[in-house]
């Protein structure tokens, strides 16, 4: 079965402050990844999930329209239906499925309603499981071949004041993009947040604020 996602509709719906502030945020990833040859984008935050998935899923839209191939992979466990929201996927096999039981990566490949944008998709699963396949299954070892069928690999990272070994998760990525909700985000968490990025060498694109 498979439901019918939004994204186009939901970006051409968005008012027009946001849209220009989400394409621009776009052009910045793409030009200092091509720039600096970056292949994987975490979008991440400390207490804003949701907008941390409508930011990912909006901009990897934006820039299947720039003429770029990207895979968007789902890594928050506590939002497994996530992308259900903006996206047509089917049901089958996702992340941890595909990562316990093969090699190879690209068998949780889903195709979604738009040319050029592909995801990987999470089961629902307790979180000491998925740290558990985070430190035994090498899954950067698995995802680095896709990025030489994709322009940009898009990760969505869990919550980071809900998920203990972070660490695990900033190891898969090059380069990060922070989201705040404004209304709630305590400045000094969202700045220990950012300043861990440069513990692991990541490249920081700064912070995306959702205002709603």
């Amino acid at each position: 079965m498979r439901r019918t996602g939004k994204a186009v509709e939901e970006v051409h719906d968005l008012e027009p402050q946001i849209l220009d502030a989400l394409y621009n945020s776009a052009k910045s990833i793409l030009n200092v990844s091509e720039k600096r040859e970056l292949g994987t984008v975490l979008f991440t935050s400390v207490n804003d999930d949701e907008g941390t998935i409508t930011a990912a899923s909006h901009i990897s839209y934006i820039l299947t329209q720039l003429e770029k191939k990207v895979l968007l992979v789902n890594l928050d466990l506590n939002k497994p239906d996530g992308l259900n929201y903006y996206f047509e996927t089917s049901r089958d096999r996702k992340l941890i499925e595909t990562i316990s039981a093969s090699s190879y990566l690209s068998e949780a490949i889903q195709q979604t309603q738009y040319e050029n944008l592909e995801v990987i998709t999470i089961e629902d699963v307790e979180e000491p499981a998925f740290i558990d396949i985070l430190n035994t299954k090498n899954i950067k070892a698995k995802l680095n071949p896709l990025k030489n069928y994709y322009d940009l690999v898009l990760l969505i990272g869990p919550e980071a004041e809900q998920f203990e070994h972070y660490s695990n998760i900033f190891e898969l990525a090059e380069s990060a993009v922070t989201v705040s909700k404004d209304e709630t985000s305590d400045y000094r968490k969202v700045k220990r947040h950012i300043d861990k990025l440069g513990l692991f060498n990541m490249v920081s694109f700064g912070i995306i604020r959702n205002s709603k």
